[in-house]
This record gives structure tokens, C-alpha cells and sequence, in this order.
């Protein structure tokens, strides 16, 4: 329902997608051949456009055959849409509301040939043969190996990786891995600048390729070491330690899902800064001189001991699902039940959803700010602030 906005990352839509509610969704088993014809008919302009009441179908399928052209066709009416596609003259995919991974009684071309005739008895179809197979993929477009068996959720929500920056062992700085790359080097124009004589201006680039992320190193003088071994480009996993002179960077994997668009989305309370018609971007620069600041929590008491949730995202939901950063279970909790935001410097807590009742020292609020030590309620559920 609705339009799907011009190069939105597969994120994003997902992202937004699950936020919204009420809609009606038809859910298909697909192969990439097909979700490729699929992005074709989005992007591209069809070469031919034509009218079945005005064509010989037969006679337009056989000369793409004869002359081996890799081409789609596509047939629709109102609602309607099948499409067929062609590569170097052999038929490869087809793609309709009843569609098979195989026709049971016909080829692939009778099956599109017969449901065509079918309705078009009625009134014609129109027909768009496209030839230009190249599309535009999303930027964060992964490979999915043929052995993954998990959700496609999880591949494009999880949080992206952090890279922290310490010298002698002290934190002076840390960055989250949304750009497809990171500068580091001496000079202050590096997305992490290392202001140190033995690291070259520009040393070494963090790089995301198809969901993995790459430390390489660009030819510096005193060289990039990963895990003890010097590398010119090498795969990073999570707790991986680069030094870079007489600094490290430690690797790390976040855990929970991405937060939702709709959201101020401020990783480890940077500036968010924003012109015109522009989409939030974090300052590149994130070195600072004095100590990490201690990180306000949510802290619970249970039977097994105590449970610290660290508030490091300038929001942080509670809520039911994969979608939250703390899971609360129970009826009439939301999958975005409860939010707490940053905002001018002090931590709000909202009851954004759901039936069950939210209270801050015993009062039902629906939106509040919170002071040090105060307790939460959700449900069974007791949390206490800490600032």
C-alpha cells in the first residue's frame, strides 16, 4: 500500500515496513531470476509496447527465440501482471499470482501463452518487452549465501558494527560503520584521524563489501597489523584489534535491530547535523581528549542476579520482538511499547504503544523525564534509572 520511495536502502524498507500496520500483505516464494525481472519492470523503459488485440504473441516469442535475445515480457490489465523472461533465447522464469517453480503440464511459454489468451478474450492486455537487463541494485545490496536458512531480517536489521579507537588502553573515540567506508590516517580530512608521527596521512580504510566489513591497508609506511599479522587487506569479525602506530581499533558487532527510521537517530550522543532537504549524518570527526563518559542504564533485579541494559543509542525501545532493545514479553505489550530518547540533555521515557500501563515511582505517565534512580514498571517488569 502506497509508494515505495525513490533509492531506499533494503534497510530502510524493512525498517519502515515494519512499522507500519494495517496493511495487506500478499507473501510469494521467489527466486532471485524473478526479483530481478521484478526490479527491471521498476526501473527501466520498456523497448516495445503493444496491445494484444494488435500482436501475434506467438510470432513476437518466436523471433526473440530465433534470434536468442535476452529480453522480459510482461502482460497486465488493471491488476493483473504476468511476466516472462528470456535469456539468449531460452525461456527462465515466469512469474504470475498462481506461479509454480515448474508448470506441471506445459512449458513456461504455453503456461504464459494460455493465461494471456484467457483474459485477454475479454479485453486486451497490454504487452512491454524490456531488453536492457542492467539494473540498479540498493547500496547496502548483500550476497546471501545458498546455505544461509535464516530470516532476510535479520540480515538487513542488524546494527552495524562499532569501531572504537584507544591509545593505552583508554577509549578515545568511537564510530559507528554506517558508510560503505572509513578514512584513517594522520591528516584531520580521515574519518578517524590518529594524530601520531608513525601513521601515514592517509594509512588505512575500513570498507563494507556485501554485508562483510574489510580493514586494507593503503600502502603506508610502518603497515596495518591485524590480531598480531601484518595485512594489505583482510575480513574482520568481532573483537579484531588493528594497530595503527601506537593506536588500536577494536572491531565489534552490536547486537539487537537497527533502530527505526522514523526515529532521531544519534549513535553515542553525537551532534546530528542536517541542511536542507538532507538526510542525518554523524560528524566524521569523534576524537576527543578526556575519558569515556559512564553510560546511563536501565538496571533490573532478578532471581539470577543483576541485569545492566546500557542506554547507548540516543533511543532506546522496550518492547515485544526482534525489533526492540530490550524484550519485554507479556499481553497487551507492543512491539514498540515504551521509548527513552535523549533530548537536550536529559533522558524522556514515552508509553508509545500497547494496552499495558507504564509507570515512572509508581505514577502512570504517558511521557516524562527521568531522574536518577527512578523505577520503571512495564507489566512484571522493574527497571531503575541510572544517570
Amino acid at each position: 500500500e502506497g509508494g515505495v520511495p525513490s533509492d531506499l536502502t533494503i534497510k530502510d524498507f524493512l525498517l519502515t515496513a515494519s512499522q507500519m500496520e494495517g496493511a495487506q500483505v500478499d507473501l510469494f516464494e521467489v527466486n532471485s531470476t524473478i526479483l530481478h525481472s521484478i526490479l527491471i519492470l521498476f526501473q527501466k523503459q520498456e523497448t516495445v509496447k503493444v496491445l494484444t488485440s494488435l500482436v501475434d504473441l506467438d510470432q513476437i516469442l518466436d523471433k526473440i527465440e530465433e534470434e536468442k535475445r535476452s529480453c522480459i515480457i510482461s502482460a497486465s490489465q488493471d491488476s493483473f501482471l504476468v511476466v516472462l523472461r528470456y535469456e539468449k533465447g531460452n525461456v527462465t522464469a515466469l512469474c504470475h499470482e498462481k506461479s509454480s517453480p515448474q508448470p506441471k503440464e506445459a512449458t513456461f511459454r504455453e503456461d504464459f501463452l494460455v493465461k494471456i489468451y484467457t483474459i485477454s478474450a475479454e479485453r486486451p492486455l497490454e504487452i512491454r518487452i524490456y531488453d536492457d537487463l542492467l539494473v540498479k541494485y540498493a547500496k547496502d545490496a548483500k550476497v546471501i549465501e545458498d546455505t544461509y536458512h535464516g530470516d532476510i531480517i535479520d540480515i538487513f536489521l542488524t546494527k552495524p558494527p562499532i569501531i572504537t579507537l584507544e591509545f593505552k588502553d583508554r577509549e578515545i573515540g568511537h564510530w559507528v560503520l554506517e558508510k560503505p567506508t572509513l578514512n584513517i590516517g594522520r591528516t584531520a580530512d580521515n574519518d578517524i584521524q590518529v594524530d601520531n608521527l608513525a601513521v601515514s596521512r592517509l594509512h588505512a580504510v575500513l570498507e563494507r563489501d556485501k554485508g562483510n566489513y574489510y580493514i586494507k591497508d593503503c600502502d603506508s609506511l610502518n603497515g596495518t597489523v591485524l590480531n598480531g599479522k601484518r595485512v594489505g587487506r583482510a575480513k574482520l569479525t568481532h573483537g579484531d584489534e588493528i594497530v595503527i602506530g601506537k593506536h588500536k581499533l577494536v572491531f565489534q558487532n552490536q547486537t539487537g535491530k537497527a533502530t527505526p527510521i522514523t526515529s532521531d537517530i544519534a549513535p553515542f550522543d553525537q551532534t546530528v547535523i542536517m541542511g536542507p532537504g538532507e538526510k542525518p549524518r554523524i560528524p566524521s570527526q569523534s576524537i576527543v581528549e578526556m575519558g569515556p563518559k559512564p553510560v546511563p542504564c536501565l538496571v533490573e533485579i532478578t532471581k539470577k542476579g543483576k541485569q545492566v541494559f546500557q542506554l547507548k543509542n540516543a533511543t532506546f525501545v522496550l518492547g515485544k520482538g526482534g525489533y526492540a532493545d530490550l524484550e519485554i514479553s507479556g499481553m497487551f505489550i507492543a512491539k514498540q511499547h515504551v521509548e527513552i530518547v535523549k533530548e537536550n540533555g536529559d533522558y524522556v521515557i514515552r508509553h508509545m504503544n500497547g494496552r499495558r500501563e507504564v509507570t515512572v515511582e509508581g505514577k502512570k505517565i504517558k511521557e516524562c523525564v527521568l531522574k536518577d534512580n527512578d523505577v520503571i514498571k512495564i507489566g512484571k517488569r522493574e527497571f531503575i534509572f541510572q544517570d
